[in-house]
């Protein structure tokens, strides 16, 4: 009797013990549907540089040492030289090729603090050698917008000047003669790009206000 006791004891004994094994055998079988995974990604970000007579204005706003004025000069007024009725010009060369987004140039032009030439105006632009478009005012402007996959991604841009002579001239012989002396002639130029996301955005076009 005790010997079958005995053999019962053990018998169960070994079913709990099996049972305690399968589930741990369970919780082994799931734990391998247990998993996690990570990674990271690269996002490419829209280029944004420009360069302004062939300098990273990025990395150097000031560009004056860039601007090289040109006065042809006349019968009376030699070359490279600015006097009473003398007309010249200056180019900005504007170079977007590594912009990825639409966008909107402003250039701003005016008499620069400096300027003692009263006489002096802007008077007109040209874009890529087409036609001049006047300008008028004191502080005149030049807005193109800009869009993608656009083929012209250089632009230069034809600033003119001139020295007010007769109609218009606010200064007298005598004014003329001491800004020959020691007279500053100066135009103060600002380049503003903005990031457009406007559906109206339209190729190419330059305008002033």
């Amino acid at each position: 009797m005790m010997n079958i006791l005995s053999n019962r004891k053990i018998r169960f004994f070994m079913a709990f013990f099996s049972l305690l094994l399968l589930f741990d055998m369970i919780q082994d079988s799931y734990a391998k549907y247990v998993s996690s995974a990570g990674a990271t990604s690269d996002l490419t970000i829209a280029k944004w540089a420009f360069t302004v007579n062939n300098q990273d204005v990025l990395t150097n706003s000031d560009f004056s040492s860039t601007i090289t004025p040109t006065f042809p000069g006349s019968t009376y007024i030699a070359t490279g030289y600015i006097a009473p009725s003398s007309e010249g010009y200056f180019e900005i060369e504007i170079d977007s090729s590594n912009v990825d987004v639409t966008f909107r140039e402003t250039i701003g032009l005016e008499l620069a603090d400096t300027n003692t030439v009263t006489d002096l105006e802007i008077t007109g632009y040209s874009l890529n050698g087409g036609n001049v478009v006047s300008l008028s005012g004191n502080n005149p402007t030049i807005v193109t917008e800009h869009s993608l996959n656009e083929q012209n991604t250089v632009n230069t841009y034809t600033i003119y000047v001139r020295w007010k002579e007769g109609t218009g001239e606010t200064m007298n012989n005598a004014a003329d003669t001491q800004a020959a002396k020691n007279g500053v002639a100066s135009v103060a130029i600002t380049i503003d790009f903005l990031q457009t996301t406007s559906a109206n955005a339209s190729p190419s076009s330059a305008n002033n206000p």
